[in-house]
């Protein structure tokens, strides 16, 4: 399939130039030819991506203070990325992306009860709900019949 597509490409891209004038042909439709080669050669497309390290250049490049000197600049954004990356994960206290402070206020709302201790996990936004009367009366039956501390009550 590909041996194919190697041989056609060039038929394909001179029957293309005398339709279209040579102002169309960019470098993106020379590489037309190569493209079989390439996918022959290197494999699987996965172990040849650039897309993980285009990425990083581009969050490098916004970041940039001398777009006269671009080169310099991007690497002095790098080294001073990693500086401050390696200085917040090992500054104990320092809320950082690497030790972010909690979302939730666990000295607060501390509760003794079974029922309401959790894993303490990652909370999503907070809303109020007004339940109906039989919605309340539902959940206090569930609290009162499940709950270890209430049995010696019941």
């Amino acid at each position: 399939m590909i041996d194919d597509l190697e041989k056609v490409a060039p038929v394909l891209l001179c029957k293309l130039e005398k339709i279209f004038p040579p102002g169309f042909f960019l470098a993106m439709q020379h590489l037309i030819l190569h493209l079989p080669y390439k996918a022959r050669m290197g494999g699987p497309v996965q172990a040849r991506w650039c897309y993980t390290i285009e990425r990083c250049l581009k969050i490098l490049r916004k970041k940039c203070r001398n777009k006269a000197k671009i080169e310099a600049s991007v690497a002095e954004a790098f080294i001073l990325e990693e500086v401050s990356n390696f200085t917040t994960y090992y500054k104990d206290g320092l809320p950082s992306v690497h030790n972010r402070p909690p979302r939730y206020n666990t000295d607060e709302s501390s509760s003794n009860l079974s029922l309401f201790k959790g894993q303490l996990g990652k909370a999503s936004a907070s809303g109020t709900k007004t339940l109906r009367h039989d919605e309340w009366r539902t959940i206090m039956m569930y609290v009162l019949l499940n709950l270890d501390k209430v049995k010696p009550y019941v």
